[in-house]
């Protein structure tokens, strides 16, 4: 079956008409929906949980801007003779 064939099987479809008042049934449905709120406990639980995970990477952030350089890496670099600078020209 050609691509222009499946195109003309498409332009065959119909336009399907709704039921009367479907949307006034849908909206009545909606509205009469209990929304029930989250129990006390989950949010206090939500909120602890998200203090905790605040505080850690707070934690892990200054934990590691304060630490300074491996001197590991330091080795590997003068061993391997890399730059240590981001100049790309020497004047």
């Amino acid at each position: 079956m050609n691509i222009d064939e499946k195109l003309d099987l498409l332009r065959k479809i119909d336009r399907v008409e709704a039921p009367p008042f479907m949307l006034t049934r849908i909206m009545q449905q909606v509205k009469s929906s209990n929304v029930t709120p989250a129990p006390s406990t989950w949010r206090v639980a939500f909120v602890a949980i998200a203090i905790v995970i605040l505080s850690l990477n707070v934690s892990i952030f200054f934990k590691a801007s304060s630490t300074e350089t491996n001197d590991g890496i330091g080795e590997v670099v003068s061993s391997m003779e890399l730059l240590t600078t981001n100049e790309l020209y020497y004047d």
